[in-house]
């Protein structure tokens, strides 16, 4: 297996995030952002195609390097086989008919794009040409990883997604220019407003971007998931 550091895979991504400002598509205009489709179809030839890819909406894309049936569910909720080619990512249906979940589908098709990459990097130590389907179900892998090749996909995924470039450039459209100290929706609300109106500009998840915030030093704390916890913070420190 290829084994990269997070540093590598911010180099990587920035060659490739660079690559594909350079479309043909944004000559004389530039862009600002990441189109997940756009990267994957037009930069790497890669397709994306959807299905239900679980009976419990578990696994969220799969993707494999070489050709070889996977097993999908129809519409009318029975198996059948979805034959990839090994330059196709599969991708959750039901994560394109929510518009709500447009943050998770854009990471889960990036992260899909990594494996590709990876797999193309080192294509001997990932399997050569032995069949390998990478599957998945959306949990964040911490350092150190459990699975090192999940670890690698979602670091690169949130590379390609949030590049600094686009990261410091939506910050600044939306009066965050060179981040903020505190991410909290009850005791800082107009800068979490911002944080959210950034979050959609880009096509990410607010957990995605919190934490690609955090690493590029843009942001110190943040309270997502439980903003009373600030409180909680403050008294401790008080006592």
């Amino acid at each position: 297996m290829l084994y990269l550091s997070r540093s590598d895979i911010e180099h990587i991504a920035g060659r490739i995030t660079a690559d594909y400002t350079r479309l043909p598509q944004f000559d004389g205009q530039g862009t600002d952002r990441i189109d997940p489709y756009t990267l994957a179809h037009d930069l790497l030839g890669l397709s994306i195609d959807h299905y239900r890819l679980s009976k419990n909406g578990a696994i969220l894309g799969l993707t494999a390097n070489s050709e070889v049936g996977v097993e999908v569910y129809g519409d009318n909720g029975e198996p059948c086989i979805y034959y990839l080619d090994g330059k196709t990512l599969l991708v959750e249906k039901e994560l394109v008919s929510d518009p709500a979940q447009r943050g998770r589908y854009n990471f889960t098709v990036l992260h899909e794009v990594a494996h590709q990459i990876l797999d193309r990097m080192a294509p001997q130590e990932q399997g050569g040409y032995r069949c390998r389907v990478m599957y998945y179900r959306g949990i964040v892998q911490q350092h150190p990883a459990q699975d090192w090749g999940e670890w690698q996909a979602d670091n690169m995924a949130s590379a390609l997604l949030l590049p600094a470039f686009a990261v410091n450039a939506a910050l600044s459209k939306f009066g965050l220019e060179g981040g903020f100290d505190i991410l909290n929706r009850i005791y800082r609300p107009k800068e979490y407003q911002r944080f959210c109106d950034v979050a959609d500009y880009l096509g990410a998840s607010r957990q995605a971007l919190a934490i690609r915030l955090r690493r590029l030093g843009l942001l110190k704390t943040e309270y997502l998931r439980n903003p009373q916890a600030m409180v909680d913070v403050e008294k401790d420190g008080d006592g």
